[in-house]
C-alpha cells in the first residue's frame, strides 16, 4: 500500500475507523458522510465532535433538521452527557434553514471561527442536503462550497452528512450531490445491505486523500455505547 509522510492524524472517535483510515482523519481537512437515513450518520458526527471536546477542543454542530434539545436526549440515551455539560462553551450547536445556511456560511461562521484561529476546531453539519436543494445553479454552489470547504479547513476538521436516497444498498450520486463529493478530502459511505429478512449497516472508505486506508466494507453496529465497526468480519 502507498505510504504517506508528514501528514497530521486526530481520531475519529469512532471504533474502530481509525484502523480502516490508516491512523485516523487528515487534519484540517473535509469529510463527507454520505449515507441513507437511519444508517447512523448522525450518530458517526456525534461520536466525531465528542472525540474533540475529550481533547478540549472547540466543537461545531450545525444542523438543518434536528433543534438541541433533541440532540442533547440523543447524546445522553449513549451516555454522552459531555454536549449538556459544554453547551454554550466548548459546544456550540446552530440550528438553521437551507435558505438561511448560505449567508451563515459566507457570513456568520468565519466570524465565529476567527476567535479560534491558531486552535484546532471540529465542525459537524448535519445534514447538508437542504442547502443542495436550495442551491440550484450547480455553478453557484460549486463556488460556495468551494468557498467554504477551504475556510472550514483553515480552522479544523469538518464532517458534512449528506443524505441518501433511492436505493440503499447502492451508490447512486445525482448531479448535485456529486459536486460536494468531489470538492471533499474524503468520502464515507453508510450503507444499509440486505440479507433475507433484515439489514446490515456497512461503512466504506470511497475516497481519503493522503491516506492508506481500506478499500472494503466492513459491518458494524450502533450500540447503546454508540457505533462499533467490525474491521475483520465479513459482512454477512
Amino acid at each position: 500500500m502507498t505510504q504517506f509522510h508528514m501528514v497530521e492524524k486526530i481520531s475519529s472517535g469512532i471504533a474502530g475507523f481509525d484502523a480502516l483510515s490508516g491512523g485516523g482523519l487528515v487534519k484540517n481537512s473535509v469529510l463527507v458522510l454520505y449515507g441513507s437515513p437511519g444508517s447512523g450518520k448522525s450518530i458517526f458526527s456525534t461520536e466525531f465532535l465528542l472525540e474533540g471536546l475529550k481533547n478540549g477542543e472547540k466543537v461545531f454542530y450545525i444542523s438543518l433538521e434536528q433543534d438541541v434539545d433533541s440532540f442533547l436526549k440523543e447524546a445522553e440515551s449513549l451516555g454522552f452527557q459531555e454536549f449538556r455539560q459544554n453547551l454554550n462553551n466548548n459546544f456550540i450547536f446552530t440550528k438553521m434553514t437551507g435558505h438561511d445556511f448560505k449567508n451563515f456560511l459566507s457570513v456568520e461562521l468565519p466570524k465565529v471561527l476567527e476567535s479560534r484561529k491558531g486552535k484546532h476546531s471540529r465542525i459537524a453539519i448535519d445534514p447538508l442536503t437542504p442547502f443542495l436543494w436550495e442551491i440550484k445553479d450547480q455553478v453557484l454552489q460549486r463556488n460556495i462550497l468551494g468557498d467554504t470547504f477551504n475556510m472550514l479547513r483553515s480552522f479544523g476538521t469538518a464532517l458534512i452528512a449528506i443524505e441518501k436516497y433511492g436505493d440503499i444498498s447502492k451508490l447512486e450520486l445525482s448531479e448535485d450531490l456529486a459536486i460536494p463529493l468531489y470538492l471533499s478530502d474524503g468520502v464515507i459511505l453508510l450503507s444499509m445491505v440486505y440479507n433475507e429478512n433484515f439489514y446490515q449497516k456497512t461503512v466504506s472508505i470511497l475516497k481519503l486523500r493522503f491516506s492508506s486506508h481500506s478499500a472494503g466494507m466492513h459491518p458494524f453496529e450502533i450500540t447503546n455505547k454508540g457505533i462499533q465497526i467490525f474491521q475483520d468480519q465479513p459482512v454477512f
